[in-house]
């Protein structure tokens, strides 16, 4: 199997479990910590892709999306940084960081998703009203479209990676970010442990 076509049915296979955060199930299969380690195993990558997941998931772990607040996406990031290592031949630690800002940057694109699904509640209210209850087709458009936006983005960001991989200079980034992403365990295990403390305090 090729690297594209490794490339391909990664981000195929991120799109679909990225559903299960919202819209199918809530299994917990769209989280980091599963993401990273299953897209790394498939690209022949399996100790970066869980290394990855798993620091990727202490950091958003904290992040709770509350009313209109879509926080930082980890399918995303996970996806993201797997394949800019995988396919696009970055450094794990830059690949890291590159699928870090990828869950931030996908957080804007989620909202707006969000936001059409929402414009569809009067055409369902309408159909229902009418007393047709075939919705399937709603929510086939809207998982259909959610998983070819998250695809896209993911394939997306292994294509930019590939072209900043190329760029002679970015090695020069590799001793800043390896020191960087050596300091990531102590970043998440410390804010794991201050959130665990909080919740002990709120208890007694």
């Amino acid at each position: 199997m090729t690297a594209a076509l490794k490339a391909l049915i990664s981000a195929a296979l991120a799109g679909l479990l990225g559903l299960d955060s919202v819209q199918a199930g809530q299994f917990l299969l769209s989280r980091p910590a599963f993401v990273g380690p299953l897209l790394g195993w498939l690209n022949g990558c399996p100790v970066e892709g869980a290394k990855l997941g798993i620091l990727l998931e202490l950091l958003y772990i904290d992040f709770i999306p509350v009313g209109g607040v879509v926080p930082p996406n980890g399918t995303a990031a996970a996806a993201v940084g797997v394949l800019a290592h995988s396919a696009g031949g970055l450094a794990p630690s830059l690949a890291f960081f590159f699928g870090l800002a990828a869950g931030v940057l996908y957080a804007p694109l989620e909202y707006r998703l969000r936001a059409a699904r929402s414009g569809l509640n009067a055409l369902v209210e309408a159909q229902v009203a009418a007393g047709d209850f075939r919705l399937g087709r709603w929510l086939a458009r809207a998982m259909l479209v959610e998983n070819l936006a998250l695809s896209g983005f993911a394939l997306a960001g292994a294509g930019l990676a590939a072209l900043v991989a190329s760029v002679p200079w970015t090695a020069r980034l590799y001793p800043g970010t390896d020191f960087a992403y050596s300091l990531m365990p102590w970043l998440g295990l410390s804010g794991l442990y201050f959130r665990f403390r909080t919740q002990v305090y709120k208890k007694g």
